[in-house]
């Protein structure tokens, strides 16, 4: 009778370890998940939100003309010298 009861024990016990473990290795695997996703979402969210000039200069032809701040003046020495 002892024996029979010792065994429903252990099997209680192993059912529930193995259960824990399962729940344990689906758990990393859903962290895992969603730090990918974060960063990703990250990479992303970056990538999209990088700063377009609203203003440019162009020639007739299309060709994109550079544009200085008027915190850097756009002057050579001599110019300046003069």
């Amino acid at each position: 009778m002892s024996g029979v009861l010792l065994d429903q024990i252990k099997s209680r016990k192993f059912f529930y370890r193995n259960l824990y473990r399962k729940e344990l290795i689906a758990l990393i695997i859903l962290a895992m998940m969603a730090v990918v996703w974060i960063i990703l979402i990250a990479w992303v969210a970056l990538d999209h939100m990088r700063t377009v000039p609203s203003f440019y200069a162009c020639s007739s032809d299309g060709i994109l003309t550079p544009l200085k701040a008027l915190s850097q003046p756009n002057r050579s020495d001599k110019a300046i010298l003069e």
